[in-house]
């Protein structure tokens, strides 16, 4: 057992008596840690965000559960310490899912409760919370694609910085084509089939700290085209149906938050690999680049932005090999 291991038993155990277990479950790419404990035979979830702060996360809860919206209710919580106790959900996730008619089940359900978030959470009911004091931005996006640049195309696959103007030109209107009419809505930030837990045959949202005002296609893009499972060609009626009547959002915002959002998961799957060292999300990048295709179809204005990722990719290669994103979820590990 690690040093922090037994100081988040020491806690659990002051708080209740001592469990009869506690178990590592594998999280996030962020700085939080998590452990199933067992007490009394009962099952519980703690969370160890001593490395980051847990007060937003504690602040949209209260949000969330004040709107009687689906999340795993709070035991306890040390905000010094960053510990909570929360109620377990299982490990069963909306990627897990194999059937596909339970799939398709839950992603309708998972569509209605985005639907219900944004129809709900209005600008003044989320002002109450940091979730409705923080927004989307071009330079904050533009950021989220520096990252994608430097750690992608510049650190692993190694493409000199002067090959990198054009594409970073094309991000900078990306960034400004993806804020869309400027309107906003609120926005769970990474609503997608990873953080969508089906528990009691229901659908429950965790991972909401990062929550705010944004692009109301944002989350709908995130869910309909993520990188950790594919709904299928569907995903084009799908989007059509849901962004009727939404703020004036059309197939193209659409397609702008899309490409945005895969664009910058790349990015951060690569640094996950290059300086975390973990390769188990190396496997998503070539679904995600596949997906780029299907946009510059419907939306042509984007597609001067996917030749030039494609042409990049095409050309070079570094610590990895990703010419084979097409064909392939594994893409070559190079030993420079």
């Amino acid at each position: 057992m690690t040093e922090r291991m037994e100081d988040v038993a020491r806690w659990v155990a002051d708080k209740y008596g001592d469990s009869s277990s506690i178990t590592p479950i594998a999280g996030d790419a962020s700085a939080r840690d998590f452990y199933r404990i067992e007490h009394n035979g009962e099952s519980f979830v703690v969370m160890d965000s001593s490395r980051t702060p847990i007060w937003p996360w504690l602040d949209i809860h209260t949000l969330l559960k004040g709107m009687d919206f689906p999340l795993p209710r709070i035991i306890a919580s040390d905000d010094t310490r960053g510990y909570v106790i929360q109620e377990d959900l299982g490990n069963t996730r909306l990627c897990d899912i194999e059937d596909k008619q339970s799939y398709n089940a839950y992603l309708a359900e998972s569509l209605s409760l985005l639907k219900r978030l944004q129809r709900e959470i209005t600008p003044e009911i989320a002002s109450s919370s940091i979730a409705g004091r923080r927004y989307f931005t071009p330079s904050f996006f533009m950021a989220e694609l520096e990252h994608t640049l430097e750690h992608l195309f510049f650190r692993l696959l190694r493409v000199p910085v002067e090959e990198l103007f054009e594409l970073q030109k094309r991000f900078r209107e990306l960034s400004e084509l993806a804020m869309g009419t400027g309107k906003t809505a609120f926005t769970h930030r990474d609503f997608h089939s990873s953080n969508l837990m089906i528990h009691k045959d229901r659908v429950h949202i965790i991972d909401w700290q990062d929550a705010r005002q944004g692009p109301p296609c944002y989350d709908l893009a995130s869910l309909l085209r993520d990188s950790y499972r594919d709904c299928g060609e569907g995903w084009k009626g799908m989007a059509s149906s849901y962004i009727l009547g939404v703020h004036g959002a059309n197939l193209f915002q659409f397609v702008f938050s899309a490409l945005q959002r895969n664009m910058k998961a790349i990015g951060t799957f690569a640094y996950q690999y290059r300086v975390m060292g973990n390769n188990k999300y190396l496997k998503y990048i070539p679904q995600t680049l596949r997906y780029l295709e299907g946009y510059a179809k419907v939306c042509p204005a984007v597609k001067p932005t996917v030749d030039v990722v494609f042409n990049l990719i095409d050309m070079h290669t570094g610590e990895i090999d990703l010419r084979n994103f097409r064909d392939s979820d594994l893409p070559v590990k190079i030993n420079l």
